[in-house]
């Protein structure tokens, strides 16, 4: 899938209502991983130190990249260090053991 440094890369959970950005490389700024849902209203974004901030209401979501393929339930898509794992409860997102999950009941800490 997605798995050199200095690329960028995103997906959809297969219900659609999860998108997920990773970069590596600076390509758009600091390396990091950015998730939202639509319902509810949330982003979440994970920097390298596996430290991750969250964000509620319709000012956090942004647009999801054009043409990005869907991440099948029980799938690993992997970019330098970050790992996003979809599954049917959510998605969670690590680098370095620790990170989030981000799902239609919230946000919350990983590892």
């Amino acid at each position: 899938m997605c798995t050199t440094v200095g690329q960028y890369c995103g997906f959809y959970s297969p219900s659609r209502n999860i998108s997920c950005e990773m970069n590596t490389g600076g390509r758009v700024g600091q390396d990091d991983v950015y998730c939202q849902t639509d319902t509810p209203p949330q982003s979440v974004t994970l920097a390298n130190d596996g430290t991750f901030k969250s964000c509620t209401g319709m000012t956090c979501l942004g647009n999801a990249a054009p043409g990005i393929p869907m991440l099948a339930y029980g799938k690993t898509m992997a970019l330098g260090q970050f790992r996003c794992l979809s599954e049917e409860s959510g998605v969670t997102c690590t680098t370095g053991g620790r990170g989030f999950t981000i799902s239609r009941s919230g946000i919350g800490t990983a590892g």
